[in-house]
């Protein structure tokens, strides 16, 4: 392998390490109401600011950044309710979105099964704050 190319190979390896430690915090989590793992690296992204709005109740309103049935366009948002809504280590927002089977075969779609606020927003509680 010629110099550039293991400058080039090394660069890459470095980028992939680089970006699961970043997100690598989503593993081992889950909703606090209904238990669902937060899945991973691969389920869980970053979402714009304006792909989220707060509700009266605490909660938010999400824009589906994905598909809700894969190969097709996103079609809403979702409802995330407050107690649901779980603080952030970083100041954006957070979803985690697998890809779960339908009863048709060979059909999936995506589930949101969790939701990730920044700490400054003020749906959050001073106690959730403190966790």
């Amino acid at each position: 392998m010629k110099g550039s190319q293991r400058y080039i190979a090394l660069l890459l390896w470095l980028a992939a390490g680089a970006e699961a430690k970043a997100h690598g915090w989503y593993t081992g989590r889950t909703d606090p109401v209904l238990h669902y793992n937060c899945c991973g690296d691969h389920d869980c992204h970053t979402l714009g600011a304006g792909d989220v709005r707060s509700a009266r109740d605490g909660g938010y309103f999400v824009r589906q950044p994905q598909p809700f049935y894969q190969n097709d366009p996103p079609t809403g948002e979702w409802y995330i309710p407050k107690d649901r809504v779980q603080t952030a280590p970083d100041d954006r927002y957070h979803i985690c979105e697998p890809l779960v089977p339908t009863s048709r075969v060979g059909k999936f779609k995506r589930k949101w099964t969790c939701f990730f606020a920044p700490m400054s927003t003020s749906s959050m509680t001073r106690s959730e704050k403190a966790h």
